[in-house]
């Protein structure tokens, strides 16, 4: 009978651990890198939903400047004073809205200010400049905020997950 080291045995041992070892490695990260996409991909869906909203209450405010805008034009009074006195009632047309005059001496401007939910802790907060328009092809209103703005408390983790043997340390 033939004696061998069993060298090659060891080897073969040595090697199949290794490649066990960086499969699992592997598969951890794959794992990790998946919880991460879908994650992102969540954040991302929420996010798009709330400009949605925004843009369709954005649809509702324009169209409701642009009666105001006509209803200024066919008025006997001043348009631009008409037009933002009009202007002042939009948070009774439009729901989830609220005016603010503006605090310049002559307040030919005026703000209107929403917000939509993103998520729990997120909301998405705009704020439109209103003004007269000069021309025809000038806008009912300038975007000044569009912003992600943060509603919840931010609680910083700072627990350490530390090896504990089975003893209670004091």
């Amino acid at each position: 009978m033939r004696k061998t080291s069993g060298v090659s045995l060891m080897l073969l041992i040595f090697l199949s651990l290794c490649l066990i070892i960086f499969s699992l490695l592997s598969l951890s990260g794959a794992v990790a890198d998946e919880t991460l996409s879908s994650q992102a991909a969540d954040r991302t869906e929420e996010y798009y939903a709330a400009v949605t909203s925004a843009n369709e209450l954005l649809s509702q405010i324009d169209a409701q400047l642009a009666v105001y805008l006509q209803e200024a034009e066919n008025s006997k009074s001043t348009e631009k004073s008409a037009y933002l006195q009009l202007c002042s009632r939009i948070s009774e047309d439009v729901s989830s809205v609220t005016w603010d005059e503006s605090e310049e001496s002559n307040a030919d401007r005026g703000t209107i200010s929403f917000s939509v939910d993103v998520d729990d802790e997120q909301i998405l907060q705009v704020q439109l400049d209103i003004s007269y328009p000069a021309s025809d092809d000038d806008t009912l209103y300038h975007i000044q905020t569009w912003k992600i703005v943060n509603t919840g408390d931010w609680n910083a983790d700072n627990s350490m997950h530390l090896f504990r043997s089975g003893k209670n340390p004091q």
